[in-house]
Formats: structure tokens, sequence, C-alpha cells
């Protein structure tokens, strides 16, 4: 067997393998549903990426719950979003703290508190998260969530999630 006979019978291997898992409903599991389904939404695929998103929080992981409430709450879903973000945030999500603490200061399927916003926030800016510092700089440059207006440290926090690592895919606003 020559080497472009050795190539296309792996390739036709690895179709075949892949269409055995897909037929017996085999997937990689949640941590790469999320992965799949952001990449879904990068391309527009939001149904498809939901479907991919409800399969993982289905399966208790805590980003895919979270990425699922900021579709659901971009939807005008809000009770429906809370929930979610509840749950991830009770697993140590910092999106799922983050979009509970927008949620909280929007009044958004919850009754609005901005000290429990501002509490949230605070947990994911513990864990470094970018999406929280960005909260943090807006609540410094408007005076909200109890916070006084300081543009001072409103520059600081933008520049913390300006540097903050992307370890999620961007939140859908």
């Amino acid at each position: 067997m020559n080497t472009l006979q050795a190539t296309r019978f792996l390739a036709r291997c690895t179709l075949w393998t892949g269409a055995l898992f897909a037929a017996l409903g085999l997937h990689a599991g949640p941590a790469e549903d999320v992965q799949q389904a952001d990449a879904l939404l990068r391309t527009g695929d939001v149904p498809d990426a939901m479907s991919l998103l409800r399969r993982a929080a289905d399966q208790d992981h805590p980003l895919a719950m979270a990425r699922l409430g900021d579709l659901l709450r971009a939807a005008e879903f809000e009770s429906e979003a809370v929930v979610l973000y509840r749950k991830a945030a009770e697993r140590g999500e910092p999106a799922g703290e983050v979009g509970l603490g927008r949620a909280y200061a929007d009044g958004a399927g919850v009754a609005q508190d901005p000290a429990q916003a501002l509490e949230l926030y605070r947990k994911a800016e513990g864990r470094n998260y970018g999406p929280a510092f960005d909260q943090l700089a807006r609540a410094y440059r408007t005076g909200t969530l109890g916070l006084a207006k300081d543009p001072e440290l409103a520059r600081a926090y933008q520049r913390k999630a300006d540097a903050a690592p992307k370890n999620a895919a961007a939140e859908v606003r």
C-alpha cells in the first residue's frame, strides 16, 4: 500500500468511526459541547448553540448554564436565565456570578438589588474574571450599585478588564 492509499484508508476509517459515534448518539462531553456552542455562536447559529448548551447544562456544566442564561436573557426570558445563573454561581462559575449580578443590577427576572449585584461582581472579581472588572468599572464610572463615582477607580478596573485572561467566550449583551 503506497502513501496515498494509506492516507485514503485512514480518512475512510476516520469518517466511518465518526459516523458510527454519531449514529450511537455518542459525543465528547459537556465541556466540548460548550466549546462547539461558542464556535456556533460566532457563526450566528444560535439554535444549534442553544441545543448544545442545554445538553451540557442538563449535565450540570456550570459554564454551559451561564452561557445558556446569557442567550435566554438576550431573548428576554429573564426568569429562566436567573435560574441558570444561580445554579452556575452556586458552583463557583464566575460567568454565572456576573450574569446573576447583572440580573440583580437591572431587576431582570429578580427584584432589583444593587448590593447583591455588587457582592456577586466582587466574587467574580476574586476569580480574575474580566467581565466582573468591566461591570465594576461601569459602576464606578456611573456611581451605581451604591458606589460613589470615581473616575480613577473606573479607569483602573477598565485596565484590569482589558488585561484579564479571556477564559470564556464573550457574553451575549
